[in-house]
This record gives C-alpha cells, structure tokens and sequence, in this order.
C-alpha cells in the first residue's frame, strides 16, 4: 500500500512538472491567452484532465511560473550584490545578471518578461530590492538628481530594453558589452560622473561575465 502510495505521489510530481515545463516553454513564445490548455496538456503529454487535478485553469499556472520566476530573479540579484556596499555596484551587477541570463537562459527571460505585468510599479514587491539599492544611494548622495520613482523606473526600463536587445543576439560577449554600456547610461542618468560611472561599469561587467 505504501509503495502505491509512493508510485501516485512521483506520478503527481512529474505530471506537475511536465505542465510547468510546458507552461514555461509556451508562454515564453506566446501571451497567456494566446495559448490553450489544449496546448499545454498537449506539450506536457498529459491527459486533459490531469490538468485541472493541479491548475484550476491557465492564470493559475501562469502565476505559478511567474512566482517561480520571480524568487529566482530575486535570489540571482541577491547572490550578485552580496557582500558589495555600493549601491552603484550593486544596481551595475544587477544590470550585467540580467542580460547574462537573457544570454544563457533566454526561455526564462521570454517568459520573464511576458509574465512580470507589474514591473513597471515602482513600488511592486519584485522592485524591493533594486528599491532599495537606488533608495539607500539617494540617501548618501552616491546618486542625485531624481526621485526615488524616477530612478526605480529608469533601473527596470533599462534592465528590460537590455533583456530584450539580448534576446535577440546570440553572442555572450554581445551581452557582456551591452549591458557594460547600458549600465553605463543607467548611472550617468542617476548623477554620477563619467569616470566613476564608467568604472563601476567596467567592474560589473568583468564579475558578471568573467571578463579578463
């Protein structure tokens, strides 16, 4: 009886995570709405009606993903700042991660970018940490010459104008020189002059992508 139990619960495991592959993999190429649960059932190479023993329906799924999504891009910006004090390294490394993961997880970013509607909220729980970072710069005086929501705003458009640029290039060291420059442009428009800015720029790009 138990080994039954055992064979259901792997059963229920891999049917879950074949419908999140699925999910990850369509939405990715496609908004949720454009997509069916035909669709996914199908990718998954599940029953239909395996779907809705996990998902009451396709939002449900997709905010799943997204919620995935979201806590690695949290830990990713995380790993990247730990132990760095600065908060203009901390927002160029930031900058540099993101476009490395557009260069080496592309499917994550399509579905990233589909899937995060609220990024564009300055004050959006995913925003906190970067948030946090511009906040504690303007608080300093290591940033100036905008608010809080203007740098916020600045710091997430430029992160998804690189994603995006990225997206569409192949080359990692593509990536590595866009994101240098983007970074760039980022700390020039929060108030730092050019020869700081472009250090700090030329550090986060070296740590992010292992340049020598």
């Amino acid at each position: 009886m138990v080994r039954n139990v055992e064979t259901v619960d792997r059963r229920r495991v891999r049917t879950r995570a074949a419908l999140l592959q699925a999910g990850r993999s369509l939405f990715a190429e496609r908004s949720v709405e454009g997509v069916s649960i035909d669709e996914i059932v199908a990718a998954a190479d599940v029953a239909k009606g395996s779907f809705y023993n996990h998902f009451p329906d396709k939002d449900a799924l997709a905010r799943t993903l997204a919620d995935q999504a979201r806590a690695s891009v949290e830990a990713m910006a995380a790993q990247v700042g730990a132990g760095v004090d600065d908060p203009a390294e901390r927002v160029a490394r930031a900058v540099c991660a993101f476009a490395r993961e557009a260069a080496e997880h592309p499917e994550e970013v399509r579905l990233m970018l589909r899937l995060f509607h609220g990024a564009a909220i300055p004050d959006a729980p995913m925003n906190a940490g970067v948030r946090a970072d511009l906040a504690a710069g303007l608080a300093t005086g290591r940033f100036s010459g905008v608010t809080l929501e203007t740098a916020v705003l600045m710091a997430v458009g430029i992160v998804q104008m690189t994603n995006a640029r990225v997206l569409e290039q192949t080359a990692p060291t593509q990536a590595a020189a866009l994101s240098h420059d983007m970074a760039f442009g980022l700390l020039r428009g929060l108030g730092l002059e050019a020869g700081s800015a472009r250090a700090v720029a030329d550090r986060a790009a070296a740590h992010i992508f292992n340049l020598r």
